[in-house]
């Protein structure tokens, strides 16, 4: 069977049983299908480890998706329909070459897991520290230089990952991080761990 029907007959499968899932990771495919268009009740999306440089904008009228899977692909940018999927409670865009944060994720306001590790990102937006019910934020793998004290808004955060970026210092408004429960700033530029953060950062801590 060749790739392009693979993945023909996975859509054509998801339609005739409108299933709520659709995996269409690792098929080396360049554009998302047009046909995916019509999975209207469509909850858990995964174009993983692809070669999509592009996301349509139609891919904002999925109106049902909670959860978006694009890590490893040739992303830049994302397009600002797609603030219109606010069910989204799990988004992954590592392993892409984002150099900033799409605006449209501003909309998300129901994340629960956050995804931007392996890109080129240098600044993170005051407008991150927004989410009320994010519980993981994995930021690691890029060239941020600092954080935004926002992020001590973050209530519900468990585990925040900003290892092997270029920080020199952590903001302390994350010493508020009252759920936080796991802290990963290994491979950065920090001189030493600071005191409220002893008890997160575990054993594997680094200091460069």
């Amino acid at each position: 069977m060749s790739l392009d029907s693979t993945v023909e007959r996975r859509i054509a499968q998801a339609l005739t049983e409108n299933a709520d899932v659709l995996d269409l990771a690792g098929l080396r495919l360049e554009r998302v299908p047009e046909s995916v268009r019509e999975l209207t009740g469509l909850a858990r999306l995964r174009l993983a480890f692809n070669l999509i440089a592009e996301v349509p904008d139609w891919l904002g009228e999925l109106g049902s998706l909670r959860e978006l899977n694009l890590t490893g692909n040739r992303l830049r940018h994302l397009p600002d329909p797609l603030a219109s999927l606010s069910s989204l409670r799990e988004l992954s865009l590592a392993g892409n070459s984002f150099k900033s944060v799409p605006p449209c994720l501003r909309s998300f306001s129901s994340l629960d897991v956050l995804d931007l590790s392996d890109n080129h990102i240098t600044a993170i937006p005051e407008w991150l520290g927004e989410y009320p019910s994010l519980t993981l934020l994995d930021l690691h793998g890029n060239l941020l230089e600092s954080l935004p004290a926002s992020l001590g808004g973050l209530a519900s955060l468990t585990r925040l990952d900003v290892a092997d970026n270029e920080l020199w210092e952590l903001p302390e408004s994350l010493a508020g991080l009252s759920s936080l429960e796991e802290l990963d700033a290994s491979g950065n530029n920090l001189d030493e761990v600071p005191e409220w953060a002893m008890h997160l950062v575990g054993e594997d801590w680094e200091e460069d």
